[in-house]
């Protein structure tokens, strides 16, 4: 993957944002009508607030019983603490935080002590790891919302990189079936 390439080379800006207002029943909507697992939520102005998961989502269900409750709303459900990234930030690290997590393939201490001493080799450790991190990362640009990373664009950016990729990647383009 070239180092050149930025999250700008694959930002999806055409990705859904929720309100804070949005209702529960109009959310589940919005992402199963878009075939996606959670989305960015942005106030008035176009400003990130949080983000809403289907997790969230299913969580909020189980606890009520599954009895939906008209009165919920996606700020009551968001999480706020929501990692970003910055449009001008490396497609590498994009890849590296959407598919490591590197407290897992190297455990050490605050202090940098290993915690956990292993005979896998660092390829092995990576492909046996249960990676919990987000699928999807919200882009800001001077600190406003642009669009989304997911582990399609990045998918499709690792595509190009193969000798009989033909054509450059291509930005929001409508599935294709491949028989």
């Amino acid at each position: 993957m070239s180092a050149l390439l930025t999250v700008r080379d694959i930002v999806n800006t055409q990705a859904p944002t929720l309100s804070v207002k949005t209702s529960l029943p109009a959310a589940i909507d919005v992402l199963s009508k878009n075939h996606i697992n959670g989305a960015p939520v942005c106030d008035a102005s176009g400003h990130l607030v949080g983000f809403l998961s289907a997790h969230d989502i299913m969580v909020e269900m189980w606890c009520q019983d599954y009895l939906p409750d008209e009165d919920v709303t996606v700020g009551s459900l968001m999480k706020t603490d929501v990692v970003t990234m910055d449009i001008e930030d490396r497609l590498t690290d994009a890849l590296e935080y959407l598919a490591l997590d590197k407290d897992q393939l190297y455990p050490t201490t605050a202090m940098g002590y290993a915690t956990q001493m292993t005979t896998l080799s660092l390829e092995e450790r990576a492909k046996s790891i249960k990676v919990n991190k987000p699928q999807i990362l919200p882009i800001l640009e001077n600190g406003k919302y642009v669009g989304v990373v997911s582990r399609q664009e990045v998918l499709k950016a690792l595509r190009a990189l193969f000798n009989d990729a033909t054509t450059p990647v291509a930005k929001n383009v409508a599935p294709q079936v491949v028989t």
